[in-house]
């Protein structure tokens, strides 16, 4: 599962850094999409990421590959740039297929279903009253086949198994029950106070035995930002209060810790991580423990700035990318 969840993490960057320009209708998570019982949800509001000081830093990096994605928008007539809203993943267990992937944006169908025609074993299927396609990617025995559907031209369903992407069609048409906005753990997902949220049923997951003494239920996260600050919230659900007791002490321990040693440190950067840590808020509510960060996100841009320099510094040389579209795969040197 970790390598397939590695792969989906680069899908979500890919979507992150070229996604951060277009339309300026924000989008709000719909809990009402997602179906009950899920162990983990990934959400992210593309909408609003691109107005963001961070997304503008994204949009920047993404310039490098302008003529490949201009070539794939071509052909596609679907520019990830301007046309993808959000982007929401979930699943269940540890499978690595169990997972599916839902896709807001203006899509069109006829150059999509072109540009598939070409995959291998491509099939068009009746599936539980739902229209499918399957077709299968990769080269020798990395082929992976791949489930998906158009619901309409502002959506796109994806999943890696033709059960995960019935269920998700089920939820969509209110043939199956979605998530409840109880069911999020907590997390607080207004419009405007987050652009990426996420959500980890633990209680539904095997877990190392050391973290059952705090009995933690489930994970919630979400990232804004607010003003110049980045803004963090992390959620941790306990099964009673005095497990919940348990870990605000422990974290607020650490805390203690950490911000010693930074203290008698003469490093290059530690006074920056001091006043990170200066900033962490714990704070208790029965039996959520609540962790809240806030910091200027130009400190936050300083940073990836000199990593990218680093990077392009040991690195040098062009970079390539290979589409696999229409006619055939194309390649762009850079």
């Amino acid at each position: 599962m970790k390598t397939h969840l590695l792969q989906l993490s680069y899908l979500l960057v890919f979507l992150i850094s070229t996604s951060v320009a277009g339309r300026a209708q924000a989008k709000e998570f719909n809990s009402k999409q997602v179906p009950t019982g899920v162990h983990w949800f990934f959400y992210l509001d593309v909408d609003g990421f691109k107005k963001t000081q961070l997304g503008q830093f994204a949009l920047k990096q993404a310039k490098e590959f302008g003529p490949e994605l201009d070539l794939l928008a071509k052909q596609l007539q679907f520019d990830f740039r301007k046309d993808l809203d959000s982007a929401t993943l979930f699943g269940q267990g540890e499978d690595e297929k169990q997972w599916a992937m839902l896709l807001q944006g203006k899509f069109k169908k006829a150059p999509l279903l072109a540009a598939l025609k070409w995959k291998d074993e491509f099939k068009r299927l009746n599936e539980a009253g739902h229209k499918i396609l399957t077709w299968r990617d990769g080269k020798g025995d990395k082929q992976e086949t791949h489930f998906g559907a158009i619901v309409n031209e502002g959506l796109i369903a994806m999943g890696s198994s033709k059960k995960r992407l019935v269920q998700a069609l089920n939820v969509l048409k209110g043939k199956a029950p979605a998530l409840q906005p109880k069911q999020l753990g907590g997390l607080k997902l207004k419009k405007g106070n987050h652009f990426l949220a996420a959500m980890v049923n633990v209680k539904d997951l095997p877990i190392p035995p050391e973290a059952q003494a705090f009995k933690v239920q489930s994970i919630g996260f979400r990232l804004g930002e607010q003003g110049k600050n980045l803004t963090a919230q992390l959620l941790l659900n306990s099964a009673d209060a005095d497990s919940a007791l348990k870990i605000q002490q422990m974290l607020q321990g650490m805390l203690a810790m950490g911000q010693l040693q930074v203290a008698v440190v003469d490093e290059p950067g530690a006074k920056k991580l001091a006043e990170i840590l200066k900033s962490l808020k714990i704070a208790r509510a029965k039996n959520v423990v609540q962790v809240d960060l806030e910091f200027p996100v130009v400190n936050l841009l300083k940073q990836l700035m000199m990593n990218v320099q680093k990077r392009e510094g040991d690195q040098p040389g062009k970079v390539e990318l290979k589409f696999e579209i229409q006619g055939g795969p194309q390649k762009q040197d850079r």
